[in-house]
């Protein structure tokens, strides 16, 4: 069977994942340490541009419905397939197989992880963190995953900053949810860093709405999958940092 990874190459014909599978992406619930990749594939799915790139870096196989080829872009910015089994547990990754049943996403953690073991390219918070997971593919910035996932740079606010909430940064989150709220095409997460939320430290949520008549903002996190809404005051005393694209920074990596 052909599985591990392999340098792209352009090919005509591309068995891209449909939309029903990327809608899967927003009732899939995580399981490990991932909320970053599953907050990410989640936002994704919201917008154009964002399926544009999901159906672009992820596909079937094209000779092999088995298989999975996932895109992630190199550190010198080159791109690189991945080509992972969708059902037949690769070696090392069984409890992964066992425990998350959306083959794409199973597809994506494997990747991810085996990208990470090659280039190191993680944070080095993240690859600290590295010493206490079974997977390499656990504890990551979102951020980092966004740039490799898409090739494009995420807008940030605060993400690596020594700040525990976003209160020091209401003039430019307010900045941010101004936009986010006229423009509903929008693909941002919101993170948690020392404080608890959920009973949870250091923790990805995906940014459902912003609406600045009622002053509230609407998180999601991807274990319970269940929407919070929450006073926008209170969501800058809560959270660390934001993340994410508006759809028109997505345009260039979406043929």
């Amino acid at each position: 069977m052909k599985c591990g990874f392999n340098m792209y190459n352009p090919v005509n014909f591309r068995a891209s994942i449909s939309d029903k599978d990327i809608d899967s992406f927003v009732q899939a619930k995580q399981h490990f340490s991932d909320c970053y990749l599953m907050s990410t594939l989640d936002t994704l799915s919201h917008t154009e541009n964002g399926r544009k790139v999901l159906k672009n870096q992820l596909e079937y196989d094209d000779e092999n419905p088995k298989l999975i080829n996932c895109y992630l872009y190199k550190p010198d910015g080159e791109k690189e397939k991945y080509t992972i089994p969708a059902k037949s547990a690769l070696k090392g990754y069984e409890k992964l197989y066992e425990a998350q049943p959306n083959e794409i996403i199973r597809s994506v953690d494997i990747s991810v992880g085996e990208y990470e073991k090659k280039y190191k390219a993680k944070p080095w918070i993240c690859r600290v963190a590295d010493n206490f997971k079974t997977y390499a593919f656990e504890k990551n910035l979102p951020s980092h995953f966004m740039k490799v996932l898409t090739g494009k740079e995420p807008r940030v606010i605060a993400e690596t900053d020594f700040n525990f909430d976003l209160s020091g940064y209401k003039k430019e989150v307010y900045e941010l949810f101004e936009r986010m709220d006229k423009e509903k095409q929008h693909s941002f997460v919101i993170g948690t860093g020392p404080k608890m939320l959920d009973g949870r430290t250091w923790h990805v949520y995906v940014i459902e709405d912003v609406n600045l008549e009622e002053n509230t903002i609407t998180v999601k996190e991807k274990r319970g999958n269940k929407p919070r809404k929450m006073n926008i005051d209170t969501a800058l005393n809560t959270f660390k940092y934001i993340t994410g694209y508006f759809d028109s920074d997505l345009e260039a990596t979406s043929p």
